[in-house]
């Protein structure tokens, strides 16, 4: 796998540099996905070919503005008999020439208050009015007219198409579609179909994980204006977020990128702000109506994060906890208490980390003021310490007399890791996107594209993991070789190197899984070993600027703790060669996970470590109903304590293991995965072992 995986990038790049290779990429990613819609290869194989002749792909000798107006001009439009227009063709491309931005939410309010022909008046001459002579002196100019273009003539298609339709209130819709031309948005109704119809653009034109934003900041005002003036009732507007989630919720099969539920759709709500009156916590009806509704629904996607404080209300917690607990692992917790400040430390502006959203998962950024990559690669905390070990000779092992020069060696490596990311950065071209740029903030004032440094932030993100398994390997270490002097390092390295397989080394496998303190107690020298090297890699990225003048951050959260193990020997903490990593700041036993949280309040987030850090709980079902109270309690004081952020996986073990055994059982079981929740029945079976596991241990029927 290892092998396949080195020649995977080199052949994908070379591919991208031809247009038959560019071809034969989408088709690959086609079939994955229609793998996914109808549960086979056969019969995706089957139903590609039947419908090769819709297949499609913009021509690169185009500039990047036409070829989404062709785009938009070939694309299948569906119109259902009911409810919100939303669509996808699977069978229609934008051709690429880099790297796709995506990750990313746009600033949906500017959406709602803005029409085409205002996006359009951008780019007229100054001193034209509109229907004049447009100023097309850049390309970049060019490319935004000629998006503009496509976006209306895909509207004025739907418009067509809706009034030929069997749509129960196609004059209604059509009109909300006429609106977006030139109105801004006026009803509650209309307001989601807008978001749906850009948040639509987006997939259509290649971009992945696509944010909503702060959607009860955002349909405040259409809301309230409905409301008050009788237009619509608290329960039409229920109604109405249930029936746009579950538009969201289509094309699951499409929208997933490395696993299914993978789709980065998260909404956001509640959070801080202050104005010149003093400092609040955002809420509104909408923000329960949202959080109710995932509830109801019991959809594993979209994905809900709240923004919480030390003034979130009580009855806002206690709802979120309910719906937890019903198993959807929605909403995750992000404490503004603590993000905020981070944010504004690295260097963002107060307004702009005030309304932060978050990337796919967890990571913190600016809506709509960003080209920022927040998952763009990962760091192994684990692999330079194996490869210390597995390149240096028994020699050199015997000659390092203490912890100290260990660590030393180990940051050695970890520095070469981290030099080799940074000239991966380095050698990446992103894909020219007028799309983006319509609705990112500074694009159009600087005329540049955000594929060429046009946005206001453009940071790159990466993610680390392993943390938990090198501390604890490190501790291990210390503690056998240069305090206990049980074994000498080459004693234990070759004990680890033979992955603890013969009998002999069974007591020394059992010493390693058990040795305490480890990752996630509240120690002071584990939180020692642990901010040391935190800090390192922080510094190894102090003095980086990429090409467009950002910075590096990155979070101790990654969902790569499966893909990374399989790649790397047995570890000094226990772990044996191919084993998972450890799953983000977590402790998977059974008593008191207060202490995980007092540990993890501990962590240094400061500088550039703000990147989604993330405290991982497993809980039984019966655990939050029986302490409901006391629950809610642990959540204010763990906020006033400082974590950063917070998700939990409520289920049992035998409910697992019977969905693995028998899937028919339980269809609709939802977990919780990296920053995301999928059906326990779609994920992999690696992830499938790696939760029964976890649930084995919180449960103390397993032993860590």
């Amino acid at each position: 796998m290892s092998f396949l995986k080195k020649i995977a990038k080199p052949v994908y790049h070379k591919a991208q540099d031809n247009s038959m290779g560019r071809r034969s990429i989408t088709l690959a990613f086609l079939l994955r996905r229609l793998t996914r819609r109808f549960g086979s290869k056969e019969k995706a194989s089957s139903y590609l070919a039947k419908n090769m002749h819709k297949f499609y792909i913009t021509g690169s000798k185009f500039n990047k503005g036409t070829q989404i107006k062709n785009l938009f001009r070939k694309i299948d439009i569906h119109i259902p008999k009911s409810g919100f227009i939303f669509f996808l063709d699977e069978f229609k491309h934008l051709s690429e020439d880099g790297h796709i931005i995506d990750n990313i939410s746009i600033d949906y309010s500017k959406v709602l208050k803005s029409s085409v022909y205002e996006y359009n008046e951008f780019y007229f001459h100054p001193k034209s009015g509109r229907g004049f002579a447009r100023d097309l002196s850049s390309d970049f100019i060019k490319n935004q007219l000629d998006a503009l273009d496509g976006i209306e003539l895909l509207i004025y298609r739907i418009i067509k198409k809706l009034r030929n339709s069997n749509h129960k209130d196609r004059a209604k819709f059509a009109r909300y579609f006429e609106n977006m031309i030139d109105k801004p948005a006026e009803h509650f109704e209309e307001a989601l179909q807008r978001i749906l119809f850009y948040n639509q653009l987006l997939w259509q034109t290649g971009h992945g994980l696509n944010g909503l934003g702060r959607l009860d900041k955002i349909l405040e005002d259409c809301y309230f204006d409905d409301l008050n003036s009788g237009f619509i009732t608290q329960e039409d507007a229920y109604d109405l977020i249930k029936s746009f989630l579950k538009t969201l919720h289509t094309y699951y099969w499409y929208k997933s990128a490395a696993l299914m539920g993978d789709t980065g759709q998260v909404i956001i709500l509640g959070g801080k702000y202050d104005d010149e009156y003093g400092e609040y916590y955002f809420y509104n009806d909408l923000t329960y109506m949202f959080i109710r509704a995932i509830k109801e629904l019991q959809l594993p996607d979209p994905k809900v994060l709240l923004r919480v404080s030390s003034e979130t209300p009580r009855d806002l917690i206690e709802l979120s906890l309910e719906t937890i607990n019903t198993g959807i692992g929605s909403p995750l917790f992000s404490n503004d208490e603590v993000v905020i400040d981070k944010m504004i430390e690295f260097g963002y502006d107060k307004e702009d980390a005030n309304n932060y959203v978050v990337s796919a998962c967890w990571e913190p950024s600016a809506v709509g003021k960003g080209f920022e990559q927040n998952n763009i690669n990962f760091i192994s905390y684990l692999k330079p310490l194996n490869e210390f070990f597995d390149n240096e000779t028994e020699q050199f092992l015997e000659n390092v007399n203490s912890f100290g020069e260990l660590f030393n060696s180990y940051k050695y490596y970890l520095k070469k890791d981290a030099d080799e990311l940074i000239a991966f950065l380095d050698n990446i071209e992103w894909n020219n996107d007028p799309m983006l740029s319509l609705f990112i903030d500074d694009c159009n004032e600087k005329n540049r594209d955000i594929s060429q440094g046009g946005a206001k932030y453009n940071h790159y993100g990466i993610t680390t993991v392993g943390l938990a398994n090198t501390v604890n390997s490190l501790y291990a270490i210390k503690k056998l070789v240069f305090e206990d002097k049980k074994y000498s390092l080459n004693e234990l390295n070759k004990i680890r190197k033979n992955n603890f397989k013969k009998h002999k080394y069974q007591d020394v496998y059992n010493e390693l899984k058990s040795i305490k303190p480890r990752f996630g107690m509240d120690d002071e020298e584990i939180l020692d070993i642990s901010n040391e090297i935190i800090q390192f890699l922080e510094d190894c990225f102090k003095d980086y600027t990429n090409k467009f003048g950002g910075k590096i951050k990155f979070g101790l959260s990654a969902p790569s703790y499966i893909s990374a193990g399989a790649e790397i020997n047995a570890s000094f903490d226990g772990r044996k060669a191919g084993e998972p990593l450890s799953t983000h700041i977590s402790l998977d036993t059974n008593k008191d996970f207060t202490e995980v949280l007092r540990f993890a309040s501990k962590l240094d987030y400061g500088g550039a470590k703000f990147n989604g850090n993330i405290v991982d709980l497993m809980l039984s079902p019966d655990f939050i109903k029986n302490h409901s109270d006391k629950f809610i309690d642990f959540i204010y004081s763990s906020i006033q304590l400082g974590f950063f952020q917070m998700q939990m996986n409520v289920v049992d073990s035998k409910t697992l293991i019977e969905a693995k055994e028998n899937p028919e059982t339980h269809p609709n079981l939802i977990v919780r995965v990296w920053g995301f929740s999928a059906y326990f029945n779609d994920l992999p079976e690696e992830y499938q072992d790696l939760l029964i596991s976890r649930a084995l241990k919180n449960e103390g029927k397993l032993v860590n």
